[in-house]
């Protein structure tokens, strides 16, 4: 009994001096190379302009720009499947959910009214966007991925996530900072 003891003591100890890693779980996104499309790629760009100003309006705390640009985002998504047919209909379907996704997490951030609830949102939106665009296999950029999980992440288990077109990125959940973060992942690595 007394060696299972100091074997689960040893266990404890070691688990508990391992350094703690920034990670996400790259397990919410897939990328999917092969079903690039260069065509689509350029339906997608706008889309991750518009999420980028989403960003920008949440860090300066701008909630009625925030709204307005979601809102916008809301209603490209449901026209984007019109825009193109594919000859692959799997390839459309997973299209059309992956934007169905997203949509339906704007819709969702659109009702909220504290900010805390705002950055979860905003978070879920994150996550259906990067498996829209894995799904897809975007291409036309690099897209970095961040993530913070310090002490003011507590809404999360994981920290909060956002994308960007460039390596470095203010943080826009707790901008108060200016905290410059570098990418700890991009979508076209997995």
């Amino acid at each position: 009994m007394g060696k299972f003891l100091i074997l689960l003591l040893a266990l404890f100890v070691l688990a508990c001096s391992s350094p703690e890693k920034q990670m996400i779980h790259n397990d919410l996104w897939a990328f999917e190379g092969a079903k690039n499309d260069p065509q689509l790629d350029a339906l997608l760009t706008p889309i991750i302009s518009d999420y980028e100003g989403m960003l920008k309006s949440l860090a300066k705390n701008d909630t009625s720009s925030l709204f307005g640009i979601a809102k916008s985002l809301i209603l490209r998504c449901d026209t984007l499947p019109r825009l193109i047919q594919m000859k692959d209909t799997a390839k459309q379907r997973s299209l059309q959910l992956g934007l169905m996704n997203f949509e339906d997490e704007l819709q969702g951030l659109v009702l909220e009214q504290y900010p805390n609830d705002i950055h979860v949102s905003i978070n879920m939106a994150t996550i259906q966007l990067l498996h829209l665009l894995g799904t897809v296999g975007y291409k036309k950029q690099l897209v970095y991925i961040f993530n913070t999980t310090d002490n003011n992440a507590n809404a999360e288990e994981d920290g909060l996530v956002w994308i960007a077109l460039t390596k470095k990125s203010i943080n826009p959940y707790y901008s108060i900072n200016n905290e410059i973060v570098t990418a700890i992942n991009i979508l076209q690595d997995n």
